[in-house]
């Protein structure tokens, strides 16, 4: 065991833990396990180094900062929406379409728009802002319905990017991504259009080709 991960975690061995708490039990069940078979391996003088520091309860201390008191991971200094951990939660039932409010859909249609025009269509993950767009809506949401809004809301995103890619390509069939255009094309392009020409298939949401009136 590293010396200074052990020094990090010694102010923590005289600290009380209610094991019964929710914040505890979901960090036991997450970690507990593995670092006990860790600590078994550990050689005389590493397990009693570790004793020293706290051992099993300054361990515990320090992986319990990632949960709220509800059991839910947040992540280290909470970067995890609470509800946004998919392990165990089957396809089926995260990916499911819901209501997701006008001000979420403007959100990410304006976001899509500038992104798009900004990067010519590219998708480029150092510019985009989409991430602020979708941590705000989960945030305005139920925890319970978090995953299912944001796979929804996701499908706006692909369709308004969709929409616009499309108007382009109208305008100018030579265009290809990351050429230049002329920005005015997309300013017929509006949200309710987008939206009004969804169709609901399945879990997804689908804009036919050609079904978003882009004329001047």
């Amino acid at each position: 065991m590293n010396i200074n991960s052990l020094r990090s975690v010694r102010n923590y061995g005289n600290y009380t833990i209610d094991t019964n708490s929710s914040q505890y039990k979901a960090a036991a069940k997450d970690f507990l396990e593995n670092h006990r078979g860790a600590v078994a391996k550990m050689s005389p003088w590493e397990k009693k180094m570790y004793e020293m520091f706290g051992g099993e309860k300054a361990y515990m201390r320090n992986v319990m900062k990632m949960y709220n008191s509800d059991g839910d991971f947040v992540g280290p200094g909470g970067i995890v929406v609470p509800g946004m951990v998919v392990n165990g939660i089957p396809e089926s039932e995260r990916h499911q379409i819901i209501d997701v409010s006008e001000e979420a859909r403007q959100s990410m249609f304006d976001e899509t728009k500038r992104h798009f025009l900004q990067e010519y269509g590219v998708a480029n993950g150092d510019t985009t802002k989409r991430s602020e767009v979708f941590r705000a809506f989960q945030l305005s949401i139920p925890k319970e319905d978090r995953l299912k809004g944001t796979w929804t809301l996701g499908q706006y995103e692909r369709a308004y990017s969709q929409a616009f890619y499309d108007a382009v390509k109208a305008s100018d069939p030579g265009w290809q991504l990351g050429m230049p255009f002329d920005r005015s094309i997309l300013d017929n392009v509006t949200r309710e259009s987008v939206d009004n020409a969804l169709v609901k298939l399945g879990n997804t949401l689908v804009l036919p080709r050609k079904t978003v009136d882009v004329s001047a």
